[in-house]
């Protein structure tokens, strides 16, 4: 407490006797003094606030601005009595300055409604296991700005519910976390799985120390809960944020709506995606990000057949992504529910603009959606196709520039309707060079239960001794014990298509040729056993 006996003088006014407005004697602010309960204030000295005396009762200061927790000599403190009178500072409900220092502490920091906590970069370290820093769980209109948070670094727990991170933000309301730096929380460096609404995250850095043999402990998943951020809600923003060294890099949870991730600069996962979209989230656009070198997929989002989950209106547009490894495709959109049960459709997708270099598996890898455009992506030295097409609904694959696959340039593979691939570029699909045929082409349609499906206006050309047909169409019979027809032949167009320098000699290649297309056309071609147009 600090006390000053000197308080009504020439100048101050009184609009009820229990607030007092006044031109301050020593800072010469127009402050306010709002009487206390009767007696001496309960808090002693030990509560920073400024008193004045009137007869028996005592007025304390209305803050307007922020306070400073160095006001309170914190630096001289143990670390519990450090943390216990930050905690203090905090209650206070004022917004508060941290001045550059650094501060170790034992336990959270509890952050209340409608309180800025400011700082040019002051370090605060967490000390004791499994806690968080700052919680703001249930909280609303908070802001954290300007610090360095560390964490113990030594405490990861394979849960969900952990809370070694940084800012804990369950169901908080208008969060804004900005200009930070987050180093070694072995959950996340923010955390707020469920009901987070209007929540910005901007401009901050997750730095990590850890490395691929520390996210490999904890067989057989591995530290995969780790991750640079996770949280779930509403009206989530995650804007130009630079993430290194986790096991992910940002993880959005179920159900989410409206969400933005733009901007962010996300490397070296140790373990898993660049970024994990979770089942039934809608309204998502992902935008401009540049993912590199991740130990498995660089954007993914994975659908999974909840009751009354949709997941639809994505965007994922003008990202780099680069250097996946084995297993990892570029951009994945996928239901791990099953080929044969999975009702849940993403519905209203775009992937467009992307650049995907060097990826472990497929370049875009897209299965289980229902009206989307695949289009305008340069795609370049990838291990398996540079586009994956399965399970679609109204799918049109368009203006791609894809070169250099180990295996083709386009699969289509089962189970689509009303699919279009039309004005691609494929060049150098097959470079592998060994295996089946239907691996080494530029496009090739196969499996069960493909209807609707077009080529047209592409342009595919073989480098080299590798690439051994343009296009390669698989026909299934039905047997005694499936007797279901598989193939839909006659509902094929194919027009206008270019291929080059196959090595078989032929250019289309059709299992079955007695069964003609709907339409086949005007393609350059050296026609071999070819069906004609019905």
């Amino acid at each position: 407490m600090i006390y000053a006996n000197d308080f009504f003088t020439i100048g101050n006014s009184y609009p009820n006797d229990d607030t007092v407005q006044l031109i301050d004697n020593y800072t010469h602010e127009a402050v306010v003094y709002k009487k206390c309960a009767p007696g001496i204030p309960v808090n002693g000295t030990e509560d920073g606030a400024i008193y004045r005396k009137k007869d028996n009762d005592f007025y304390m200061r209305q803050w307007l601005g922020d306070v400073r927790v160095a006001w309170w000599g914190i630096e001289n403190k143990s670390v519990d009595e450090r943390t216990q009178l930050i905690n203090k500072v905090l209650s206070l409900g004022y917004d508060v300055f941290f001045d550059k220092m650094e501060i170790t502490i034992k336990g959270k920091l509890v952050v209340n409604s409608n309180q800025k906590l400011l700082s040019n970069g002051c370090k605060i370290i967490q000390i004791e296991k499994y806690i968080e820093i700052f919680d703001c769980e249930d909280k609303e209109d908070i802001m954290i700005k300007g610090f360095v948070l560390t964490g113990h670094g030594d405490d990861y727990e394979p849960s969900s519910s952990s809370r070694s991170v940084g800012v804990l933000c369950y169901g908080a309301k208008r969060l804004l976390i900005e200009g930070n730096t987050f180093e070694n929380f072995t959950y996340s460096a923010v955390s707020g799985l469920r009901e987070v609404k209007h929540l910005i995250f901007r401009f901050n850095a997750v730095e990590n120390s850890f490395n691929e043999a520390w996210g490999k402990q904890n067989a057989p998943t591995g530290r995969k809960d780790n991750t640079g951020i996770t949280v779930g809600g509403q009206n989530i923003t995650i804007l130009k944020n630079r993430f290194k060294n986790s096991s992910q890099g940002i993880v959005i949870a179920e159900k989410s709506d409206f969400v933005s991730i733009s901007d962010n600069d996300i490397e070296n996962t140790i373990l898993e995606h660049g970024m994990y979209v979770d089942a039934g989230v809608s309204n998502i656009t992902i935008i401009g990000n540049r993912v590199r070198n991740t130990v498995k997929m660089g954007i993914k989002l994975q659908n999974f057949d909840y009751k009354n989950y949709v997941s639809h209106n994505i965007v994922i547009s003008n990202n780099t992504i680069e250097n996946t490894r084995g297993g990892g495709d570029g951009i994945s959109i996928n239901n791990t529910t099953g080929v044969v049960d999975a009702q849940l459709y993403a519905k209203n997708v775009v992937v467009s603009g992307n650049i995907v270099r060097n990826a472990g598996q497929h370049g875009i890898n897209i299965r289980f959606v229902d009206q989307g455009v695949i289009s305008n992506n340069v795609i370049n030295d990838i291990q398996f196709a540079g586009v994956y097409i399965s399970n679609v609904k109204s799918v049109e694959v368009c203006h791609n520039n894809i070169k250099t696959t180990a295996e083709n340039g386009i699969m289509i593979e089962g189970h689509n309707t009303v699919l279009s691939v039309n004005s691609n570029t494929i060049e150098n699909p097959g470079i592998r060079n060994t295996g089946l045929d239907d691996l080494l082409t530029g496009v090739t349609i196969r499996g069960f239960f493909n209807k609707e499906i077009s080529l047209k206006y592409n342009k595919i050309i073989g480098g080299g001794n590798a690439m051994k047909h343009g296009v390669f169409v698989e026909f299934i019979l039905p047997t005694d014990e499936s007797p279901e027809k598989k193939t839909f032949q006659e509902t094929y167009e194919i027009i206008g298509n270019t291929v080059l320098d196959a090595i078989d000699g032929y250019s289309y290649r059709f299992l079955n040729h007695n069964v003609p297309l709907r339409l086949f056309n005007n393609n350059y071609q050296y026609l071999l056993n070819t069906p004609t147009q019905a």
